[in-house]
């Protein structure tokens, strides 16, 4: 019998801080039925990973691989699997199986085309902001051309990009973020900023809009999202990501916690958006995947403008359209 491949990961064998991010060897996954398995190139960085690494989202087997969001090729396809083929370049949001890793088998009914306008480094920053920025634009708040949306931490993976797709809906766009990111705000579509930093951000709203704003997007939870109410005219609607207990709803608004949900269908449309030009990703930076440790830190930390993603084997070649570099 020979002796199973081998690949390299990032894993942690307890819940703590960065440092526990191990760089280690596992076995190579092996496709069952419904499934394909994706070399992957690039894997994306978010603050889901981090609650993941500290404890906060249910207990864990260990060695348990971090990463719920990938770029890459078909490697392999598992039986019952129709559509793709050996080579073809996809990306999915999968969560629970470890997408800092070498390989992943991943249901193919997760999976989609990746855009070919870009490298696999930005399109491994899509899959899970994008999903959730584009549920929550068109899905859970339901905006409309002539609306006013606010949208705090507007700098960040899915601020980026949601701020791009309400743009493109046709409303007028407010966003919150630190100062060094206006111009690269405004150069997105928003039409108004706020430095969150410096200026009490419902005051600045009332001030602009004495009314209120019709929607409000928070990114960033806890008393961010307590204060948005304050920022909404009577009848309004708030998603937010994180959980808010409580909230003291009035005036008739509604609120709502967005769960990005894994969806190879919506990806499917946000490869379109980005090929047609119409979708532009930003990294902050990206790392190999044995500096993982490093990458969580500078997400702690704060900060980070769009997205962080660990580039995994030989580094994607950039491409020249559809993003920021």
């Amino acid at each position: 019998m020979s002796k199973q491949q081998r690949m390299q990961v990032v894993a942690i064998t307890a819940f703590g801080g960065p440092e526990r991010l191990t760089l280690m060897e596992m076995p190579k996954p092996v496709p069952g039925p419904g499934e394909v398995l994706i070399r992957i190139q690039a894997s994306g960085v978010g603050l889901w990973d981090v609650k993941v690494r500290r404890g906060q989202m249910g207990e864990s087997s260990f060695p348990l691989v971090l990463g719920w969001e990938s770029a890459g090729t078909i490697e392999q396809v598992g039986t019952n699997v129709t559509g793709f083929a050996v080579g073809e370049a996809v990306y999915g949001y999968v969560r629970q199986v470890g997408h800092y890793a070498e390989y992943v088998a991943a249901p193919a009914s997760l999976v989609a085309r990746r855009p070919h306008s870009i490298d696999a480094a930005h399109a491994a920053a899509i899959p899970i902001s994008g999903l959730t920025a584009h549920q929550a634009i068109t899905e859970d708040l339901g905006l409309r051309a002539g609306e006013t949306v606010l949208i705090t931490a507007a700098a960040g993976g899915t601020g980026t990009l949601a701020v791009q797709m309400a743009t493109r809906l046709g409303a007028y766009v407010i966003a919150t973020a630190s100062a060094r990111n206006h111009h690269f705000l405004r150069m997105l579509g928003a039409q108004e900023v706020i430095d969150y930093t410096t200026t009490d951000f419902v005051q600045a709203v009332r001030a602009a809009h004495p009314a209120g704003v019709d929607v409000v997007l928070d990114c960033i939870g806890g008393e961010t999202t307590r204060r948005s109410l304050d920022a909404l005219h009577d009848g309004g609607r708030l998603a937010h990501l994180t959980e808010a207990a409580d909230l003291p709803l009035e005036r008739a608004i509604t609120a709502r916690p967005v769960y990005g949900r894994p969806d190879a269908h919506r990806l499917a449309v946000l490869t379109r958006m980005v090929d047609a030009g119409q979708l532009s990703v930003h990294l902050d930076r990206t790392l190999p995947l044995a500096a993982a440790s490093e990458a969580h830190r500078l997400l702690e930390e704060g900060h980070v403008r769009g997205k962080m993603v660990l580039t995994i084997g030989e580094a994607p070649t950039p491409s020249k359209k559809g993003f920021f570099s």
